[in-house]
């Protein structure tokens, strides 16, 4: 019997935000739940840290640099199929509840609920009308004067409990994609999340200036610019933490009714069920909010838990290098599906049973990002009349734009081992960062020549891995 697939998506929670994987600072009772069912990709590594291309790359089973999606302004080749229409084709029957913002359309599912409302509920206005005040401020760093019964978020759970109740006894598998805003920006949440923590350890941040610590152009840049347009103070980076820890923990507790039902309704033993985020967040790391193009693995890592009852291991950890672009290729296979060709991941489930004894994923961690030219330096900003632009979000010009063009131009790749990362930056420079003796990534060895035979074998392996997926 085909089993239902359950992937639930957050966006932009960081890799380090479960307790049972060792934060000690947060609650996540029900996170821990699937940890202790299930098995948890310690080492997981997003293909791209920005949501359109990540989702490109998930629905696609593809890296970025095959399906040419390389930013949320450059969207990129759609592929000959992917998760929701192989699932269909096969029988499923195929839902959405959430956020999309990927090359999927209505279309493509056979329940679409891309923006959930719960407007039965006495309280919805009030929470449509707060947000579209808080829409008009930013630092928003707020809290919502709503109950948490109210939220976006409770309205995408409400959504996939009605698909799901809906689809059980209809004789056919489902796939449902339970796709959650946050803990993405803005950073507000109702109480009690708004003021559930305190005393948070402060980012991680280096000693010097970026430029001082040898780190790339475009990202002295992007702290640029973020500073002129959205100065955030220690007080602020501080609160914005605290309600960031607050937001993980609400969805937790989304997460709960959904495993609460699945228990209820007798689905969880034949549900493989996928929790991950789409990418991380800086949190004030390295000087910095939310995301920009990057490679730290406050972005570039995400949780990845995978629970299948009486199929896969339970409670095991796996420090292999798994990433979204291998869950195509493991819903075929859970499904009994060949392996559409196209995909360029790896079926997981046999690294999921009877200990995970398969071999390694791949060697390591992938992660690319820009889009292709040569990046911006100081005389390049100058002799294009740009010194001194600072760029708004062309949505809301009370925003920093983590796609200008400055930013995003060139493209980086990411090879990262257990022990080394290189960042490789189009046309030249880059970062190498050994994680062993620095793992927050704040002295930049990339231009130190006790380090260069182990750049340049990087440097190698990156090379002949970018010619195998191109």
């Amino acid at each position: 019997m085909k089993p239902n697939i359950l992937l639930i998506y957050t966006d932009q929670q960081r890799f380090d935000t479960i307790r049972a994987l060792g934060n000690g600072h947060i609650l996540t009772p029900n996170l821990d739940r699937l940890v202790g069912k299930g098995v948890a990709f310690t080492q997981a590594t997003t293909p791209s840290p920005v949501c359109l291309v990540n989702r490109w790359c998930l629905h696609s089973g593809q890296w970025s640099s095959k399906n040419r999606c390389y930013s949320n302004h450059h969207p990129g080749l759609r592929p000959p199929t992917d998760i929701p229409n192989m699932l269909r084709d096969a029988g499923y029957v195929t839902g959405l509840s959430g956020k999309n913002h990927s090359f999927l359309t209505a279309a493509d599912f056979d329940y679409w609920d891309e923006n959930p409302t719960l407007e039965s509920h006495p309280e919805w206005e009030e929470y449509l009308a707060w947000t579209r005040y808080r829409r008009r401020k930013y630092p928003r760093l707020a809290e919502e004067p709503v109950p948490t019964s109210v939220t976006a978020e409770r309205a995408k759970t409400e959504s996939a409990l009605r698909f799901m109740d809906r689809y059980r006894d209809s004789g056919q598998p489902f796939f449902l994609w339970l796709s959650y805003l946050y803990p993405h920006t803005p950073y507000e949440a109702p109480e009690p999340y708004f003021s559930l923590y305190d005393n948070l350890p402060p980012p991680a941040i280096e000693s010097d200036t970026l430029a001082a610590a040898g780190k790339p152009f475009r990202q002295q840049f992007h702290q640029h610019n973020n500073d002129a347009v959205i100065p955030f103070s220690e007080e602020q980076i501080n609160l914005m933490r605290r309600v960031y820890y607050g937001m993980v923990t609400l969805i937790d507790g989304e997460i709960g009714k959904i495993l609460d039902f699945l228990d209820e309704r007798g689905l969880a033993n034949n549900t493989l069920l996928v929790f991950i985020s789409d990418h991380g967040d800086y949190q004030g790391d390295h000087g910095l909010i939310a995301k920009s193009p990057a490679l730290y693995d406050v972005l570039a890592r995400v949780p990845f838990i995978l629970r299948w009852p009486g199929h896969i291991d339970a409670g095991r950890r796996d420090d292999r290098f798994a990433s979204h672009v291998d869950l195509l290729p493991t819903f075929a296979a859970a499904a009994g599906l060949p392996c559409p060709p196209q995909a360029q991941g790896v079926n997981l489930l046999p690294c999921l049973r009877d200990g995970g004894d398969c071999g390694a994923i791949r060697p390591f961690a992938f992660s690319e990002y820009g889009v292709p030219g040569t990046p911006y330096d100081k005389e390049r900003l100058t002799d294009e009349g740009l010194a001194g632009t600072v760029f708004t979000n062309p949505s809301n010009d009370r925003l920093s734009w983590e796609g200008n063009p400055v930013s995003l131009a060139g493209r980086i790749r990411m090879l990262r081992d257990l022990r080394w990362k290189l960042v490789d930056e189009e046309n030249g420079g880059g970062e190498l960062y050994d994680l062993q003796n620095d793992p927050h990534e704040l002295r930049n060895l990339w231009d130190n020549p006790q380090y260069s035979a182990i750049r340049g074998d990087m440097q190698s392996q990156l090379e002949n891995w970018q010619a195998s997926i191109a």
